[in-house]
């Protein structure tokens, strides 16, 4: 495993799945302020970098993950000293990020009644596109609650 104690940032190659397979991944701490999503966003490109992905699947999981951490600090703000914490990792050709953080629970799965896209913008509602954003820039999104912390993964196929 190496640690980076200046930037918060743990990458370890383990072998989760089978026993001769290194799965690369990168665990980063964030404190819950909208600021960090820059930090993450630069981890996540250089993790990308380093392990050869290809095309938009980094930046769409970047975009992805902006809207859902915004929503998660201006919505259901989880306590300031709380920090989130993101583990970034490749396996079997998917690029999979877990945002885990404390707060009010709010699941991005459950449906929601669709945008109205075809709508003229001065008609439409503010608000309600980031999340139909985010499912629409990613192959897969699962949320779960576990012992009063929100478990998000996002899931992009490369």
């Amino acid at each position: 495993m190496i640690v980076s104690p200046e930037s918060g940032i743990r990458e370890s190659a383990s072998s989760l799945l089978l026993p001769d397979v290194m799965v690369p991944t990168e665990t980063l701490r964030l404190a819950s302020q909208i600021s960090e999503i820059r930090r993450l966003a630069l981890a996540v490109e250089k993790f990308a970098a380093r392990h050869g992905v290809q095309g938009n699947a980094a930046h769409h999981i970047i975009l992805a993950a902006d809207e859902l951490i915004t929503n998660a600090i201006e919505h259901n703000p989880p306590p300031p000293d709380l920090q989130m914490t993101v583990m970034l990792r490749l396996e079997r050709k998917r690029l999979i990020m877990e945002i885990s953080y404390q707060g009010t629970p709010f699941d991005p799965t459950v449906e929601t009644k669709a945008p109205e896209l075809d709508a003229p913008i001065e008609d439409r509602p503010i608000g309600g596109l980031g999340v139909h954003f985010a499912k629409t820039l990613l192959d897969g999104l699962s949320y779960v609650r576990r012992q009063g912390t929100n478990h998000l993964t996002l899931t992009k196929n490369l």
